[in-house]
């Protein structure tokens, strides 16, 4: 019950800052951008909720789609996608969907905190961290410029992606349609990739094993991985809500 109040107002005041940046620097393209991936997100969730009343096997796969996304699955997302019987095109344009919402939120949030239009611990905290990882990699990146950049959006390795990639593109000083437009190109890139070759691996599986059973250990291990990203992830945001300031 504590918890559940500590969480009610942190998104309350989150909500009523949020609301105040929007209406007070919305010259800034940042803030722009925010909005346009805070409002994906919204039409998002409102489908997701709808999808929840009418249709709840779809809901399962959507919501576990967008679960895995945030913790940087994008193979797993699209395979979800997949072996719950969606068609190739609607698993593209899905996961592509929510890459690009998350990355529009994750790119603003970021350069309004390195350019201190946001303050709050943990999100500075959290950018800080994102920052590094960037850092680390900024340098080998600007040898090969755009190229490099896009190479390493669409490669899955550790600590890769669109999410790191655009912030990447901010250090490397491009300009936010650029950094977009390689970010986004290596992602739909990327998504196409996996959805075609994860087409052609459940097909082989099909002719060779029984795919309900495959689908039904594989909802299992989604489920296993989420729980298992929440509770390595728990500690942190305990400490953080027992803390004396969390606002």
């Amino acid at each position: 019950m504590k918890y559940g109040i500590k969480i009610f107002n942190l998104l309350h005041n989150g909500t009523r800052k949020t609301a105040r940046l929007i209406r007070d620097r919305f010259d800034l393209v940042e803030v722009k951008i925010l909005v346009i991936g805070l409002a994906l997100s919204l039409l998002a969730g409102a489908y997701l909720l709808y999808l929840l009343f009418v249709d709840r096997k779809m809901y399962g796969i959507l919501s576990s789609t967008v679960a895995i996304n945030i913790m940087g699955g994008r193979g797993a997302g699209v395979v979800t996608c997949l072996s719950g019987g969606i068609s190739i095109l609607k698993t593209i344009v899905f996961n592509f969907y929510i890459e690009l919402a998350s990355v529009l939120i994750t790119y603003a949030v970021t350069v309004l905190v390195l350019r201190n239009f946001i303050q709050h611990r943990f999100i500075n905290d959290t950018v800080r961290q994102a920052e590094q990882a960037a850092q680390g990699h900024k340098t080998r990146i600007k040898k090969y410029g755009g190229i490099g950049l896009w190479l390493f959006v669409i490669f899955p390795f550790f600590m890769t992606g669109p999410v790191i990639g655009s912030i990447i593109g901010y250090l490397l000083n491009y300009k936010p349609i650029n950094n977009f437009l390689i970010v986004f190109s290596a992602t739909l890139t990327s998504i196409i990739i996996y959805t075609l070759a994860g087409n052609q691996i459940i097909v082989a599986i099909e002719q060779y094993v029984n795919l309900d059973a495959v689908k039904a250990w594989g909802g299992i291990i989604v489920a296993i991985l989420i729980v298992c990203f929440l509770i390595y992830h728990m500690k942190t945001i305990k400490a953080f809500l027992d803390s004396d300031d969390p606002a």
